[in-house]
């Protein structure tokens, strides 16, 4: 991608951005850029379904002007990516050793196009300047996220006649360099922004209703069903009367027969194709297919909504009523009167579960009364427990240990296995998750595997054979248990990093009973304990009898992320718990 790649060092940016009483929107944008010591492109993207862009103009500086060259050289390419399909870039040729400012204008026919301010830049800017011009038919609506990581920051507003002008001055943060931040799309990233929505004077203090009203106005012709589409939908659903039976198996309908294909054009990134055409195609993407699933379970009585959502790895939350807000579109459906959330394009996704990717989120519901903002809430800890039972025995003069384990995965603690098990057939998943759990044991030797996927649950079981682990020193015996599963099998690292997503909060159960050959004196129960910002340990090693060893510890981390405020906690429960595997266990041997 031309010009993407590239660090550029700009003096000073500013755009000025002028409200239409139309409802279109004008920016004049000027850029300084200083000298470099090799020639570069500055790229101008935009999407040729909304966008125009004109007068271009150079200037190179003489002294204290700039002053206007004639001759400018820019080329223009399509912009290639997965799931946008109407971006061009323009890219300017910059010669080197030269000073020089760029000016150009971008119009939109679109007013809800304008939808964030940026406060960060992958180029080194001194200086960022917006004013925003807004007629007194209007109000201007913002939030600004991650605005603690500002340097510096003003923002002042003056009525001028019939138009307030509203000016921003900040110093922006400089990220790394992200091609997809060109377009809007801001993935992984805590960076400050500025999202915006304008509004009607009359929807004045109610942005988030004009946001549902406009875009329950956009869908409004996407909805309706063909006789084609209803009579597939009554034999899916023959003979069955209870809501609840009747949503499962139209979501799991959507689920299993649609295919997740993303095309966005201009504002078909935002608003989904008609239900009839997505049922004759049998693909589209998050809007499309679950405005179909909306659209199927209104026509069989149970009352569903659509609702802007924004992925655990969107750049905000979906709290505040502009579309830079959200990232992701799904379907809400309602049993007894209770809201339950539906994503058709996850595909393991199961109906009054959490949405893994939306767990602690905020939806903005698009409804006829107005909208609504809703929270998802997260299973709990305990709800999403893993649970190890394992049972072991020394033979073989303690060269071996060997016996049965079982597992079990409640909630979406699984998930990471469900998602594996979609993507290759049983055969091959029974191999793969066989040498995962090999791993997990401390790369010791599996048999007689079997996982086996259940409605709202995961389990699994096989035979262990463990060597290495039992060294006899005269009167005492040495005992490793460094093979007992981790606290975190998906992670690897001995300490994680800020932004390591874990996929949900959990809580681990493992109890691991050892039966040794040979007696020996029992002992006093060890335990270790941590208990700091939601996340602790419990670890306790005791002896039954002369012959048993019973170690248990039960972990639990109320975290999705990790985060600065459980970095601390995390790590410390993760070095804790090293320690303890990686000390033996000395046995004296009865006398």
């Amino acid at each position: 991608m031309l010009g993407t790649a590239q660090d550029l060092a700009i003096k000073n940016k500013s755009e000025h951005i002028i409200i239409k009483k139309d409802t279109s929107f004008v920016k004049h944008i000027s850029v300084e850029l200083k000298k470099s010591d090799e020639a570069f492109i500055y790229p101008i993207f935009y999407d040729t379904e909304l966008e125009v862009i004109s007068n271009i103009q150079f200037y190179t500086k003489k002294g204290d002007r700039f002053k206007l060259q004639k001759n400018i050289f820019i080329q223009e390419d399509e912009v290639r990516l997965d799931y946008i399909a109407s971006k061009r870039v323009k890219s300017i040729f910059i010669p080197a050793e030269t000073e020089v400012k760029v000016t150009y204008s971008v119009a939109c026919k679109e007013l809800m196009y304008f939808t964030d301010l940026r406060f960060f830049s992958y180029n080194e800017i001194d200086t960022l300047t917006y004013q925003i011009d807004i007629p007194k038919t209007f109000r201007f609506h913002h939030n600004i996220i991650y605005k603690d990581s500002l340097d510096y920051l003003e923002i002042d507003s003056v009525a001028v006649g019939d138009i307030t002008k509203w000016k921003v001055k900040v110093a922006p943060v400089k990220v790394v360099s992200n091609p997809l931040m060109l377009f809007g799309i801001y993935k992984n990233m805590k960076v400050p922004l500025m999202r915006s929505l304008i509004v009607p004077v009359s929807y004045e203090g109610r942005p988030l209703n004009y946001m549902n009203d406009w875009y329950l106005e956009k869908v409004k012709s996407r909805r309706g069903l063909n006789p084609t589409v209803i009579q597939k939908v009554n034999e899916l659903t023959e003979g069955v009367e209870d809501p609840k039976n009747l949503m499962e198996i139209l979501y799991k309908y959507v689920h299993n027969n649609f295919k997740y294909v993303a095309i966005e054009v201009g504002m078909g990134a935002f608003i989904p194709t008609h239900a009839n055409e997505v049922f004759n195609n049998k693909y589209g993407d998050c809007k499309d297919l679950s405005n179909l699933l909306s659209e199927i379970l209104n026509y069989k009585g149970i009352k569903s909504d659509i609702a802007m959502a924004a992925t655990f790895n969107h750049i905000s939350d979906c709290d505040f009523p502009s579309l830079s807000s959200a990232n992701h579109l799904i379907c809400v459906a309602y049993i007894n009167k209770e809201p339950i959330v539906l994503d058709p394009t996850d595909p393991i996704h199961m109906p009054e579960t959490p949405v893994e990717s939306l767990q602690d989120r905020t939806i903005l519901i698009i409804n006829k009364d107005g909208g609504s903002f809703y929270k998802i809430n997260r299973f709990s800890p305990k709800q999403n427990l893993i649970k190890y039972e394992i049972d072991i025995t020394a033979t073989n003069k303690g060269e071996v240990l060997t016996g049965d384990f079982k597992i079990h995965y409640n909630g979406i603690s699984g998930n990471f296995l469900k998602r594996s098990y979609r993507q290759i057939n049983r055969e091959e998943h029974q191999v793969t998750v066989k040498k995962f759990y090999e791993k997990v044991f401390g790369n010791q030797s599996i048999i007689n595997f079997d996982i086996n996927q259940k409605k709202k649950s995961i389990a699994a079981e096989g035979k262990i054979n463990i060597k290495g682990k039992i060294f006899n020193d005269g009167d005492s015996t040495m005992l490793f248990i460094d093979f007992i599963p981790g606290l975190m099998e998906t992670e690897s690292r001995e300490t994680l990093l800020v932004g390591t997503h874990l996929g949900s909060n959990f809580s681990k159960e493992v109890h691991l009973r050892i039966t040794m050959e040979d007696a020996f004196e029992t002992f006093e129960a060890m335990e270790h304990k941590y208990d700091d910002q939601g996340v602790s340990l419990n670890f306790k090693i005791t002896s039954p009898s002369e012959f048993v060893i019973d170690c248990v510890y039960d972990f639990s981390i109320d975290y999705i992320s990790i985060e600065k405020e459980n970095l601390q906690s995390t790590n410390e429960t993760l070095k804790m718990f090293k320690k303890i595997i990686n000390e033996p266990i000395i046995l004296e041997k009865k006398k």
